[in-house]
């Protein structure tokens, strides 16, 4: 599989929102809608122990399949779960299937991806980053942030309402980011992590 580095990512994200007149909180199916992408719910077989299987992308067929045996799971709190599937899946057709082929023969087994929840292969961390990138978009992250040094989950759980995602997606989206750590109590503070030894400028 081709390296895709973060910075490609983000600028192919970039371009969807630009393309498609994106907007903090837009409608997901609408957007695979542009993307001339269909959308189903079918039952998906992942009771081998290997992980859970929310999603999968058929891309011969410009399909997006979402489990149905998930479905709870998938559409509690407003859907954020759903969204982030979606974005995954929208992830391997930008990354890896359309205008790829070297890329897609190699991410596509039997013709579909199987998206297993919590997998590492390369291609499922470089579609869960574009998912996160996607809904929650740098620049407008960046306009969002609130001004000056924050601690605490209550700006998280403010921006991930906004965004319309989970708090732990916009945790690690500010983390990813540089724009946010967590202190030695697990609790999410605004900026890098300091260097070893050095205590928050919060502390």
């Amino acid at each position: 599989m081709t390296f895709i580095a973060e910075a490609q990512i983000e600028a192919r994200v970039a371009e969807l929102w630009r393309q498609h007149s994106l907007a903090v909180g837009f409608d997901v199916e609408r957007l695979l809608d542009d993307l001339e992408l269909d959308l189903c719910w079918e039952p998906l077989d992942d009771s081998d122990g290997q992980g859970a299987i929310l999603g999968q992308l058929i891309p011969a067929q410009r399909l997006v399949v979402l489990n149905e045996r998930h479905k709870e799971r998938l559409e509690k709190d407003d859907g954020r779960q759903l969204r982030f599937t979606i974005g995954h899946e929208v992830g391997h057709w930008t990354l890896h299937s359309e205008g790829m082929g070297e890329g897609a023969e190699a991410l596509i087994a039997d013709e579909r991806t199987m998206c297993r929840d919590g997998s590492r292969e390369s291609i499922e961390i470089q579609a869960e980053m574009f998912s996160a990138a996607l809904l929650i978009q740098r620049d407008a992250l960046r306009a969002a942030l609130q001004e000056g040094a924050w601690r605490g989950w209550g700006p998280v759980y403010a921006l991930a309402e906004t965004f319309v995602v989970t708090p732990t997606a916009m945790k690690n989206r500010l983390k990813g980011l540089g724009w946010a750590h967590l202190d030695e109590a697990g609790a999410p503070v605004s900026g890098p992590a300091p260097p070893d030894g050095q205590q928050s400028l919060l502390g």
